[in-house]
């Protein structure tokens, strides 16, 4: 996939349509068997999965900086949608949506974005994989990708499309494999633990939480988003538990130009970023802490990490079993 630039689009637009669809009552229906927060995070290192069938195997390509990957949409043409596991709605440029026949499934409240409307998408085929029934938000992307303020893509994929699958993201080989449609427990391999659906501030929408994640070796709660490609970012609730007041001082700042509609993030050097003790990213990490500008999830969980903690590993995420694995070849 090469190198990971600093471009946070996915985190940016993930908050905002939490924001959004909290607000105007737009939320992406969360299919049933998802309704519920999965039990009490747990480690299950070591265990011996069952042969897991891969449908789909493809490259895992560099959109911006974001991952992506070539699909198409029912029989129409390969186009490029990035992969986000940060947000609960699929989007799709209203265009490519207007060609597949696409339609509103239902009206929108006063007040939503012109042009914006819910739909469902019959099939996504990537790969040997075919995605049915992904419900979606169709907006126009071609003034946002002009802007620059999210990637050259057709949409995005959210965790939704991939309900009753596995689906691993692959950093070293530069792969996304998509699993066929799960219908038993599969035992998670390797290093592994629980993810649960948790919203973003008390009114936002559910998006993957997991446990297992650590920082300077004290267990962190994260937001799992493929879309964001910092490292992690500790939010305000969490920083004294987390024994990093100290560090939440620095005044050294990066900017995030497409985060929250552009935005700083305090940056510090971090002694280590891991997964159950499996050190992650880079040999020199950097933790970020909000500024007032960024939008925080009133204390639900302790961070996000992106792609800048997953460089140089495989993640799967199993979205029958609520499990994540994070290994390092």
């Amino acid at each position: 996939m090469g190198s990971l630039k600093c471009v946070s689009w996915g985190f940016r637009l993930a908050i905002f349509f939490a924001a959004f669809l909290a607000v105007a009552g737009l939320g992406v229906a969360v299919p049933g068997a998802w309704a519920q927060d999965s039990a009490v995070a747990s480690k299950t290192e070591g265990k011996t999965a069952h042969a897991v069938k891969f449908n789909a195997e493809v490259e895992l390509l560099d959109c911006d900086g974001t991952p992506c990957v070539e699909a198409r949409i029912g029989e129409g043409k390969p186009l490029k949608l990035g992969i986000d596991t940060g947000n609960q709605a699929s989007i799709l440029d209203k265009d490519v949506a207007d060609a597949a026949g696409l339609k509103a499934t239902s009206a929108m409240p006063a007040g939503a974005p012109a042009g914006m409307f819910r739909t469902t998408i019959p099939a996504v085929h990537i790969g040997g994989a075919t995605l049915h029934e992904v419900p979606a938000l169709g907006m126009s992307l071609s003034e946002m990708i002009a802007q620059k303020q999210m990637p050259n893509v057709a949409g995005t994929l959210a965790y939704t499309a991939f309900k009753d699958r596995i689906v691993q993201l692959d950093f070293v080989a530069n792969k996304l494999r998509i699993s066929e449609l799960l219908t038993a427990a599969v035992p998670c391999s390797g290093t592994c633990d629980k993810f649960s659906l948790i919203t973003f501030g008390k009114k936002g929408p559910p998006i993957v939480v997991a446990e297992g994640f650590e920082i300077n070796g004290k267990a962190v709660s994260a937001q799992v988003d493929t879309m964001y490609t910092g490292t992690m970012v500790v939010y305000s609730a969490s920083i004294d538990k987390l024994g990093l007041s100290d560090a939440a001082k620095a005044e050294r700042t990066e900017n995030f130009p497409l985060t929250d509609g552009g935005v700083d993030m305090k940056a510090a050097p971090a002694q280590k970023e891991s997964f159950h003790g499996l050190a992650l990213g880079v040999s020199a990490p950097v933790v970020y802490f909000p500024t007032p500008d960024v939008h925080e999830p009133d204390g639900l969980f302790d961070a996000t990490v992106g792609l800048g903690v997953f460089y140089g590993s495989v993640l799967t995420l199993d979205f029958r079993d609520m499990t994540i694995s994070v290994s390092r070849p």
